[in-house]
């Protein structure tokens, strides 16, 4: 067991399976989360929302538990036990009292190496993951951020696909693909198990070893970088507002400009007193939701904007987002606007810290993205150290209109194109 810094603890079993431990003395509960470097981009061609409808499946039972079997030993913990699919990883994770740890760990061990995967579990869960799409597909944020992305990583890219997959695909998947992809990417060499809380670091390893013995390899999936596409997508739907999304392809998650572009995002449209905000929402009235925000993959980032509006408002909301654009490649921000967003993002990291779950969260989500893991004074101290000629220069580097992807939903397709013409780039 090694020591990565004080407090951190760090072990690789011999089946390959990370494990990261971080005690929090005083605690009366643990968190416990499993990340399987495995997500929407490791879809097979032609098999979209596989990967999440796995992570649904593996809820339905295992070779020792049913589906409700596995809820009651949760439950009479008074735990929780939930999980997700992203673009890179599956996330499963659940928050027990310290002496439930054993169960749960026993409940989510079993779940991620037998899931039953029945044919007729799958017909049930096919549906409400049908059901789950055509949500997502009545939400217009989540409508044009998917058109984004779609052509943010560029045409065809694993990056873009929705995370749900579509109705039409989800419909052709059967048991024999969601076994093969669990054997594929579920081995101990692509899990990443993380827990904070009250725990100790050996009787973890000790239990882990047992349900995760020595077996199979199993590296990194295969994966390659997108190529980033550019211009106007545009949607349409029935809708009474018009929803904008602007994009622009950064840097990984390791990469060391990440503290300057958090910077850059939290200035420009973070939160109540970011300059987007102010100037489009105060100032002028022009929309009740505007913001920007940042994404990390192992092999790509990027920088949001998004703002919801009436049609006839557009071409305004658009012109004043790019004038804040433009003026931050031109000129530095003042030290005290650096200094307020720097605060910002450190009270956000330090409070998330509080408690077990945002420390474990932390952990996975950090090994499961390739990067280190800093002492909590090592990321202040990266955050207060960004300059405001950095955040220009990043601004400057990425945030020019022919790097820029447009993505907009609304009521008539061709009219909204006629309304943003003037400020999009046309790939």
């Amino acid at each position: 067991m090694e020591e990565l810094f004080p407090g951190l603890f760090h072990h690789r079993l011999p089946s390959g399976l990370q494990l990261l431990v971080e005690p929090m003395p005083g605690m009366r509960s643990v968190a416990l989360g499993i990340w399987v470097r495995a997500g929407s981009r490791d879809d097979p061609p032609g098999k979209g929302g596989l990967a999440h409808l796995l992570e649904h499946m593996t809820f339905k039972g295992t070779g020792r538990r049913s589906a409700l079997e596995i809820a009651q030993a949760i439950d009479s913990l008074g735990g929780n036990l939930n999980g997700s699919t992203g673009k890179e990883t599956t996330f499963y994770y659940t928050t027990v009292l310290g002496e439930g740890l054993p169960t749960a760990l026993e409940v989510l061990g079993e779940m991620l190496t037998q899931p039953r995967l029945s044919p007729q579990d799958l017909e049930r869960e096919r549906a409400v993951v049908r059901e789950e799409i055509r949500g997502a597909e009545d939400d217009p944020q989540d409508l044009v951020l998917r058109l984004l992305f779609g052509r943010l990583w560029g045409e065809g890219h694993p990056l873009g696909r929705p995370i749900l997959g579509s109705e039409e695909e989800v419909a052709t998947l059967r048991a024999e693909d969601l076994e093969r992809f669990f054997q594929e990417q579920y081995r101990p060499a692509r899990l990443i198990l993380a827990a904070a809380g009250q725990v100790s670091p050996q009787r973890l390893a000790d239990q882990a070893a047992a349900l995760w013995p020595a077996g199979r390899d199993g590296g990194s999936p295969h994966r390659y970088p997108p190529s980033p596409g550019r211009g106007l997508v545009v949607g349409e739907r029935d809708l009474q507002q018009v929803h904008l999304a602007l994009g622009f392809p950064t840097v990984p998650a390791g990469a060391e400009e990440r503290y300057g572009l958090e910077i850059l995002s939290t200035l420009l449209g973070g939160g109540v007193s970011s300059r987007l905000f102010q100037r489009v929402r105060e100032e002028r009235g022009l929309v009740y939701t505007v913001f920007s925000s940042t994404a990390y993959y192992t092999d790509a980032g990027a920088l949001l904007v998004y703002a919801a509006t009436e049609e006839r408002r557009l071409p305004e909301v658009l012109a004043l987002v790019w004038e804040e654009l433009e003026a931050l490649t031109r000129n530095p921000p003042s030290r005290e606007e650096v200094a307020r967003a720097s605060q910002r993002l450190r009270g956000s990291f330090l409070l998330g810290l509080e408690d077990p779950a945002g420390r474990m969260f932390r952990l996975g989500t950090n090994a499961a993205l390739g990067r280190p893991i800093l002492p909590v004074v090592e990321v202040e101290r990266r955050l207060q150290a960004v300059t405001p000629d950095q955040v220009r220069q990043l601004a400057a580097r990425f945030l020019s209109p022919e790097r820029a992807v447009t993505a907009v939903v609304g009521a008539k397709a061709e009219r909204l194109r006629r309304l943003v013409r003037s400020h999009v780039e046309v790939a």
